[in-house]
Parts: C-alpha cells; sequence; structure tokens
C-alpha cells in the first residue's frame, strides 16, 4: 500500500470519522491505516484495542480491515461484537485495554458508518490524539506489511457490562413495572431488553430485531411515535428510546408524552442535589438545552454551564467545572458517577430511580420544568461558509436576535456530523419564533441548499 492520502479535510469530525463505507475515509485502504495509526499512536506497547459496532452490515468489513491494520503494527485488536458505544467505553477501562474502538454512526441512516477512538479511561479521543492518527494515515512514507490477520480474538463482555448497568438500581425494589423499550435496532437489542427484564420489568421490546439495514429507520430516539403509541396502549409506566449506538436516550411518560434530554438533566440535577451529590451545585448543558431549564434550576439553587454542541465539549466542560452531571437536549447525558460519556441505558435507570425513590410518575417530575416555546429547522447545505459572508442571511439572523432581545434565543449553527445547518430559536411566542426560523431557514436555502 502506498498511495497517498488526501488530507485537505479533517479526517475526525465532533463524533470521529463519518463516511460512506467503500468511499474515502472508510474505504479498505484508509481503513488499514486508521488501524495502524491508532496503534502506533499509542504510547502502549505491544497494544490491546477493544472494537465493538452497533448493527449495520458494514460492520463487520470495517472491523476487518481495521484489524489489519492493527496487526501490522504488531497490535491486538479484540472484537466485542455488536455492543452499545457506552459498554465499549466501560468495557476498555474496566478490562484495561490501552484504547477502544466503536464501528458506528450512531443516529445516523443505516448507509452512513463511523469509527469512533476511545482512551484508556473510555472517554473520547483528546483532538490531539485524533490529530496524530491524522497525520500518520497521510503519511505516504509510512509503510505498512502484514495486512491479512483478523481479529486475534472474540469475547462475549455483554454479562459484564449489564452487571455495570444493574447497579444503577441496586437496593431498589421496584416491581413488575411495565415499560416499553425501542432499541432502534441498534446496539442496544443486545442488552437492553435484558436489563430490565433481570430487574423484574415487563418488558416490551420493539425494534429489536436488527437486520444490518433497519437501524434507526422510523424508530428510536430520533423518531419516537412508535414508541408513545405501545406505551398508552399497553399501560405501560414510561417508555424508553434509545438511538442506533446507544449513548442517546428518550423517555416516554405514561401518558405518551416526550421527556427529553432538558427534562432529564432537571430530574436527575435536583435529585442528586437533594441526596447531597450534586458537586458544585451545577451542570453543563449546551447551547442547545431550552433556556427554561436554565430559569427552572436557578429557582433551586443550581447553576447552568453552557458549551458548545457535542458530547466530547460536554464532558471538557465538566471537568473545567468540577460538576458530575451534563448533557445535552438530544438526550445525550453524561453522569460522571458511573461513565466519563453518555449512556442511554444508564440514564434511563437513573430516571427511573429518581421515580422508585420519591414515588412519583415520570410526568409529574417532568412537569415542573416549564420550556419556553422553540423552533428547529434542519436546512440540508451544499457547504459550510461563514454565515456572516453571506448578508441575507446575516440580516435575518440581527434582526431576530433584536426582536426577541433578552426574551429569547437565537442560535444558527452547521451540524459537526451531518450536511445540515441548524436554526433554533427560543421564546414566549410559538408563531414568532417559528416566523423568524422559517425566514432564516428560508435564506439559508436560497443561498446553499
Amino acid at each position: 500500500m502506498s498511495r497517498s492520502v488526501s488530507m485537505s479535510v479533517s479526517m475526525f469530525g465532533t463524533d470521529g470519522v463519518r463516511g460512506t463505507p467503500g468511499i474515502y475515509p472508510l474505504d479498505e485502504y484508509t481503513l488499514v491505516r486508521i488501524g495502524a495509526a491508532i496503534a502506533q499512536a499509542l504510547s502502549s506497547e505491544p497494544v490491546r484495542l477493544l472494537a465493538g459496532r452497533d448493527t449495520r452490515e458494514s460492520g463487520p468489513w470495517i472491523e476487518r480491515h481495521l484489524a489489519r491494520g492493527v496487526s501490522a503494527v504488531r497490535g491486538t485488536l479484540v472484537s466485542a461484537g455488536v455492543l452499545p458505544t457506552p459498554a465499549i467505553a466501560f468495557l476498555t477501562a474496566a478490562r484495561e485495554f490501552d484504547a477502544g474502538i466503536v464501528i458506528s454512526a450512531s443516529h445516523n441512516p443505516f448507509p452512513d458508518n463511523g469509527v469512533k477512538v476511545l482512551t484508556a479511561t473510555g472517554e473520547k479521543a483528546p483532538p490531539d490524539l485524533e490529530a496524530r492518527v491524522e497525520a500518520l494515515v497521510a503519511d505516504a512514507s509510512w509503510k505498512l506489511v502484514g495486512q491479512k490477520a483478523a481479529p486475534a480474538e472474540t469475547v462475549d463482555l455483554s454479562d459484564a457490562y449489564v452487571a455495570h448497568a444493574r447497579q444503577v438500581l441496586a437496593g431498589e425494589r421496584l416491581g413488575a413495572w411495565r415499560v416499553a423499550v425501542d432499541c432502534a435496532n441498534g446496539a442496544t437489542s443486545v442488552v437492553a431488553a435484558r436489563v430490565f427484564q433481570e430487574i423484574g420489568f415487563d418488558v416490551m421490546a420493539i425494534n429489536d430485531v436488527p437486520n444490518g439495514r433497519n437501524i434507526n429507520e422510523r424508530c428510536g430516539s430520533t423518531c419516537p411515535e412508535g414508541l408513545m403509541a405501545a406505551v398508552t396502549a399497553k399501560g405501560c409506566r414510561l417508555g424508553i428510546a434509545f438511538d442506533g449506538d446507544g449513548d442517546r436516550v428518550i423517555l416516554v411518560d405514561e401518558r405518551g408524552a416526550i421527556v427529553d434530554g432538558d427534562a432529564m438533566l432537571f430530574i436527575c440535577a435536583r435529585h442528586l442535589q437533594a441526596t447531597g451529590r450534586l458537586v458544585g451545585n451545577a451542570i453543563v448543558a449546551t447551547v442547545m438545552s431550552n433556556i427554561g431549564l436554565e430559569v427552572a434550576l436557578r429557582e433551586t439553587g443550581i447553576s447552568v454551564h453552557r458549551c458548545p454542541v457535542g458530547d466530547r465539549n460536554v464532558r471538557e466542560a465538566m471537568l473545567k467545572r468540577g460538576v458530575v452531571l451534563g448533557g445535552e437536549q438530544s438526550g445525550h447525558i453524561i453522569l460522571a458517577e458511573w461513565l466519563p460519556t453518555g449512556d442511554g441505558l444508564l440514564t434511563a435507570l437513573s430516571v427511573i430511580r429518581v421515580m422508585a425513590d420519591t414515588g412519583r410518575t415520570l410526568s409529574a417530575l417532568a412537569s415542573e420544568l416549564e420550556t419556553y416555546p422553540q423552533a428547529l429547522v434542519n436546512v440540508p447545505v451544499r457547504d459550510k461558509p461563514a454565515l456572516d459572508t453571506i448578508p441575507d442571511v446575516a440580516e435575518a439572523i440581527r434582526h431576530a436576535e433584536g426582536l426577541l432581545a433578552d426574551k429569547g434565543r437565537v442560535l444558527v449553527r452547521y451540524s459537526g456530523t451531518e450536511p445540515l445547518l441548524r436554526v433554533m430559536i427560543e421564546g414566549r411566542d410559538q408563531a414568532v419564533v417559528q416566523e423568524l426560523a422559517g425566514t432564516i431557514a428560508g435564506r439559508v436555502r436560497k443561498h446553499l441548499s
């Protein structure tokens, strides 16, 4: 392999390497070099890496080529098969691997896939490690030999992760709650229902039969309508919807209403405060979280520190501020007492623990958070120029900011993982924020779609 690799665009996005299998950067040649570069960039020798994947049919193919690269630099790639991203994060640290690799495109559609790198502590790889990997991949003088080996071994580590998850409810006597669980035909299909069944719940699992192509297909945390209907039709205590790789969760209360990441942050923050475990009396939320979260928590003396979108940004802000809870409106919640990364299953179990401890329904707990009306529009874009270089768009943004002043928020940003521009506006009047968001989105479509 002697071809050079074009690196004019960064290979790593906000959530690892993403793309279409077979096409750069997920072509065979580059995948082999990524595997080798990850192993080479680590200081330990010989390197042992733990790999896990979601249910996309391209996952085993990607894993084989990564393994070829790892073996080419005398490293070992151990495959745990299909497991959620947070399970690989936990197991990488618990089993003392040098790093973890997750093959997943999270909540993206089936044709996409990706490669995420985790450190030995189970955290997302820092930018400097990603930069070292990227530099090695691009170095045409770096030759690889002996790339025919498959993963050294395949191990079943699901029992260890299930035992870890169950600790969240250790000592609780909950009875046979009826719960509906939407696995998005993804990685949680192999563990989620089992965890809830072992707790003693009456579990109705849906979208838990992956076929390699149906992951996130009109189901899961990004499309919970089917779960909402199932909860009310079957009289469930709550519904739980994961995304494809299991690091996010959206809940549905007993009435069929959505309980999003902001509400879960609110519920968990107040419970941690009540039990003396909310270090610093503060949490971290991203710029996308509703302003109502700040207002509601402020009334109980809890501060909200804002950070840019992305779970790595949330984690960095948590470490900087010395807090133990942070997350995103999308349902990506980090509970530092359990894991340094988001875990949809542990988040759901933590909210269930609050319900058990307080004896309150999910709807009652969530109802104490009053959210401001919000409009969110995703606009497909062909490229991502600075918005202030497009006068028509910049003027619409300034107009919205001036109209709302201190009674709302305007946030317009590009997605870090998809070719989208996200327009989010909050204010007291739903009609006004919808109109403002529509105006900005319309001008973006005119110039960038």
